[in-house]
C-alpha cells in the first residue's frame, strides 16, 4: 500500500439511517479492511462494540467507501445519512 494514507468512510446502517464515519485505511485482508477511526468521540459498531478515536479495527470490505460528496452536510466527523443534510428535530404534532 505504501507510505500514503487514504481517508475513507466507515458506513453503518442504524435505526436512524445510514451514517458515514471518517476512517483512515491502514491495511487489508482477503475479506476485511483494517481502518483507524478518525471520528471524535469514537464509533459504536454492530454488536455494541465501541471503538475510540485513533483505535484500529477490522471491518468488512463493503463497509468502507469513499467520503460522501461535498454537497452533504458532515457534522463532527460523520454524515447523518439524509440527502439534503440534517435540518434539526421536527415536531410531528
Amino acid at each position: 500500500m505504501g507510505a500514503e494514507t487514504e481517508i475513507k468512510s466507515l458506513v453503518l446502517n442504524t435505526w436512524a439511517g445510514r451514517r458515514y464515519y471518517a476512517a483512515e485505511l491502514v491495511g487489508q485482508t482477503p475479506k476485511k479492511t483494517r481502518v483507524r477511526i478518525l471520528t471524535p468521540g469514537g464509533v459504536m459498531l454492530p454488536g455494541r462494540r465501541y471503538v475510540n478515536y485513533g483505535e484500529t479495527v477490522l471491518v468488512p470490505k463493503y463497509a468502507v467507501v469513499d467520503l460522501p460528496k461535498e454537497t452533504y452536510k458532515v457534522e463532527q466527523g460523520y454524515y447523518d445519512g439524509h440527502v439534503y443534510g440534517y435540518e434539526g428535530v421536527v415536531d410531528a404534532r
